[in-house]
């Protein structure tokens, strides 16, 4: 009875939990990894309509005909979960940011400024115009109005400017930032880099409008001086991944952690594995894997008929190349990508350099960020054909054609979204249409509905943005 009696009185309050996180509790050292980790895992398998729509995968013949997507049909429940979940992502590095702040963090504040960048970019390239300047904070604006989209943008390259000087003026107090850092360990000059791919990546966007002064914007990335991602850098987490923890991409696409096949729905679409097989592409055996049976590459055309000629086992799925190995690290943004924007960004006499090697060197990333060869990167590139060869004596379009043509490669199943982008804005690779009876007259949209829950819970502000498509409005940079 003394000892109880001596006890604070909270010790006996039944309604605290002692284990239970409080915000006091959570520093940015405790919240950090995990987010980096879910931004990264996002490209695991969020993209797999676009790349079914890109003309990189299909479907097994083993399934029935997913008619609403195959017919571009698309409702306010398709991929509905992107937009709750970029807002939640950006939402948990808005409070690691703050309490970085709190702490006088400087390296976790500008991760946290840089992520909310790239997060928030996505969520325009798919939806333009969505809730940002008065997002983010539900006890004043459980409502939020919602922003245009090249508003949104104007304001994401101060931000990563502002997360790069952070990082550039920590100190070196922040805590565990080398073991919480799953991307680059603590190294400034990597978040530098990656900084300005982002930003070189967003200004690319908007090559076919007049947002941004680019040239100005470029030479003050070539100002700051730390460069980009490639060469054998890529923005990609490393949170420790292992057999029973594999990376999400392998575990999604390749195989379970009990053996089993992790997916035999997606299989290769005929029009890119038929195309870079005529080319003579090595990759093409690094982004597709054998059938399972008969122990041939084997694609099948979207939108058909599922047939037992096309079933799971005798059809090619999505391959090693991009995670070779459970414990492979799950990319954010790759060198590779960068590199073909630079490569672009050269072409056009925004940077200094000489595209045609730039063009080059983003081919041989290519290559060695799927395991193979820069000698077979450079047989490959004296392939003669107008999408390899490097087209001297050509015009700017056809220097962007074999850019975006190798880029489209490149990105297979990696990157869907980007080349979604790419297809929006420049048109150059255009994928084959479904040949589902369903589709019709349909064409491919140009963006996303807002989902649901934007009509139930914030329909004045939705609906304010007016009457929407899958077609239209398009994107700002959309032209």
């Amino acid at each position: 009875m003394m000892l109880l009696s001596s006890c604070k009185k909270e010790f006996l309050d039944i309604n605290k939990d002692p284990n239970r996180a409080t915000s006091t509790s959570i520093t940015p050292d405790l919240a950090t990894a995990a987010q980096l980790n879910a931004s990264a895992s996002r490209n695991a398998s969020t993209w797999d309509m676009l790349n079914r729509w890109m003309g990189y995968w299909s479907a097994s013949g083993s399934y029935s005909r997913a008619t609403v997507e195959m017919s571009y049909n698309i409702s306010t429940g398709t991929m509905g979960g992107l937009f709750e979940g970029i807002y939640y992502t950006v939402s948990q590095y808005r409070a690691i940011g703050k309490k970085a702040a709190e702490q006088d963090w400087k390296f976790y504040q500008g991760i946290a400024k840089i992520m909310e960048a790239h997060e928030v970019a996505i969520l325009v390239d798919f939806y333009g115009d969505v809730p940002y300047s008065t997002a983010f904070d539900i006890s004043a604006n459980i409502r939020p109005t919602y922003d245009k989209g090249e508003d949104v943008y104007k304001a994401l390259l101060p931000l990563i400017d502002e997360g790069q000087a952070l990082i550039k003026a920590a100190t070196g107090n922040d805590a565990n930032i080398a073991t919480q850092d799953i991307y680059f360990q603590g190294n400034k000059t990597n978040w530098a880099k990656f900084a300005n791919s982002l930003k070189l990546r967003l200004l690319m966007h908007t090559s076919e409008v007049n947002t941004f002064d680019i040239p100005a914007e470029i030479a003050k990335i070539v100002t700051e001086g730390s460069g980009f991602l490639g060469n054998g850098l890529s923005a990609a987490a490393q949170p420790g991944f292992t057999v029973d923890k594999p990376n999400p991409y392998y575990n999604a696409h390749l195989f379970l952690s009990n053996g089993n096949e992790a997916d035999n729905y997606n299989r290769a679409n005929k029009f890119s594995l038929d195309l870079m097989t005529s080319l003579n592409d090595p990759r093409s055996k690094r982004v597709y894997r054998l059938a399972k049976t008969g122990g041939a590459f084997k694609g099948t055309d979207y939108g058909a008929d599922p047939l037992s000629e096309n079933g799971s086992d005798l059809t090619s799925g999505p391959g090693y190349g991009p995670a070779p190995t459970p414990a492979s690290p799950m990319w954010l943004m790759t060198g590779v990508e960068t590199m073909f924007l630079v490569a672009e960004a050269t072409a056009r006499g925004w940077l200094a350099g000489d595209a045609k090697a730039a063009y080059e060197n983003a081919v041989r990333e290519s290559f060695r960020f799927l395991g193979l060869t820069t000698a077979q990167a450079d047989e490959y590139l004296t392939n003669t054909d107008a999408k390899v060869a490097w087209p001297a004596a050509g015009s700017l379009n056809d220097k962007i054609a074999v850019i975006m043509w190798q880029k489209y490669f490149a990105l297979n199943g990696i990157q869907a979204n980007e080349t979604f982008n790419d297809w929006r804005r420049l048109g150059i690779v255009q994928p084959p249409l479904s040949i589902a009876p369903e589709r019709g007259s349909n064409l491919i949209p140009r963006r996303l509905l807002y989902p649901t829950s934007e009509y139930s819970y914030n329909s004045d502000n939705v609906t304010a943005v007016g009457t929407i498509t899958p077609y239209t409005p398009k994107v700002f940079w959309d032209k």
